[in-house]
């Protein structure tokens, strides 16, 4: 009750934001500029998206561009236009397992019929697909937990477990801190992906990554060369758990590690995204070390 409570109030605080005069002004069913809110139902108000959706309209106010909004699935008639939509689970009707395809073909389809995508299709295949990621960042050569990717057609219960214990399991399409697992000896690893959760079954492939030494770690995000929003989750607890603020984390939006701002600036323009959010954190929480 009080979660839906606070989130009715951020949509009216975004309802309030909007300069609703200079809304009909620039509204244009002929605009080049199209915002897809899809799917479109009650449920759409009380998902993350809808937040950005009021975003993009405040900023086409703001910046005095003509915009439409289509409402409806027939987004594939839209061609030789800039088309803005954000990435959610609910564009995954069939529940497949891998819903970042799904994105990736929306916007690859929109592409072809000659619109500007936001997301682009290279820029979807990040969006909750771990195992892109990770491969990306071998290729980038990014500092990362030492990680191996197993799969159910090559991965048995005779195999040779490839890191030491403890670890982490995660689930490859997966957001918030859900389908990641620690473990902490054969007996439980086993249990996970073998056992009644037949996590390797289900998801067909799995990602096994070192646990770091760390009781916090840093979200940044970052629009071009500039980083425009940084915080800090931190685990008060002296066992690791995730620092996902829904296990009751702190939050400070205050510090940032000054001497690593170039370093990151540079780390996150290797993947020649538009915008990005990064995971930052310390081994021993030693802020001298490398970021990883």
């Amino acid at each position: 009750m009080i979660k839906a409570l606070k989130k009715l109030q951020t949509i009216f605080y975004c309802i309030y934001r909007i300069n609703w005069i200079k809304f009909f002004k620039l509204y244009n069913k002929n605009a080049k500029n199209v915002l897809w809110f899809y799917p479109f139902y009650r449920e759409h108000f009380f998902t993350q998206s809808i937040e950005r959706e009021f975003g993009a309209i405040y900023s086409f106010i703001k910046n005095n561009q003509s915009f439409k909004i289509v409402f409806s699935k027939k987004i594939g008639k839209i061609k030789d236009s800039n088309v803005f939509f954000f990435s959610t689970q609910h564009y995954n009707e069939h529940k497949f397992v891998n819903y970042t395809q799904i994105l990736h073909y929306i916007s690859k389809q929109l592409e072809e019929q000659n619109n500007k995508v936001y997301p682009t299709s290279g820029e979807a295949l990040y969006w909750e697909n771990k195992i892109y990621m990770h491969q990306k960042f071998k290729e980038l050569n990014i500092n990362q937990p030492n990680t191996v990717i197993i799969d159910r057609n090559t991965f048995n219960e005779e195999s040779v477990i490839p890191l030491a214990f403890p670890f982490l399991i995660k689930e490859p399409h997966s957001c918030s801190s859900l389908g990641l697992y620690k473990v902490n000896n054969e007996d439980e690893f086993k249990q996970k992906i073998f056992g009644e959760n037949q996590l390797l079954k289900k998801n067909g492939e799995l990602i096994l990554q070192e646990l770091i030494n760390m009781r916090s770690d840093m979200r940044i995000t970052l629009v071009g060369d500039e980083i425009c929003l940084h915080y800090w989750r931190i685990n008060k607890q002296k066992e690791w758990r995730p620092t996902a603020t829904g296990y009751g984390s702190d939050v400070d939006f205050i510090s940032f590690p000054e001497k690593w701002r170039t370093h990151l600036i540079n780390e996150c323009k290797k993947f020649n995204l538009t915008s990005l959010g990064a995971d930052i954190t310390f081994d021993n929480n030693d802020q001298d070390s490398l970021p990883i």
